[in-house]
């Protein structure tokens, strides 16, 4: 039997804590998903683990010093529900900010993610200070 999901997005967490890539991807389903909101400058689907490591060079460099810290997993069979703190800084007006995101995981019955939707508290204050408007 597998690990369990939620240990398994630690493993994840780990391994990019860590800028092992090919640990990171081992964990994802080739047909992975990954839905940002629409108005992100990063926004849209991101489809397979081929295009994930692009997708998260693009969400990284939108920002500077970007850090997201886990705060909880939450494990209901097939899904994980991760709670956590993003701060970062705009590239352009130096604005720093500190904003809650929850995010769902969606695995396969053989531990490997097939979907990951983050979701933003306030998309509108990460655009605006992304636009140097904050």
């Amino acid at each position: 039997m597998h690990k369990p999901n939620k240990e398994r997005v630690r493993d994840f967490f780990a391994a990019a804590a860590s800028a092992n890539d090919d640990a990171m991807l081992a964990i994802l389903h080739p047909n992975l998903r990954v839905i940002e909101a629409e108005s992100l400058p990063y926004g849209g689907v991101v489809e397979g683990r081929s295009n994930f490591k692009e997708f998260t060079k693009r969400v990284f460099k939108t920002w500077k010093n970007t850090r997201v810290i886990t705060e909880e997993l939450i494990e209901d069979g097939n899904k994980v529900v991760v709670l956590a703190t993003m701060s970062g800084e705009s590239k352009t007006s130096q604005t720093q900010f500190t904003m809650s995101i929850a995010e769902i995981w969606s695995f396969d019955n053989d531990g490997l993610v097939t979907e990951i939707k983050p979701f933003y508290f306030d998309t509108k204050k990460l655009i605006d200070i992304y636009n140097g408007d904050l």
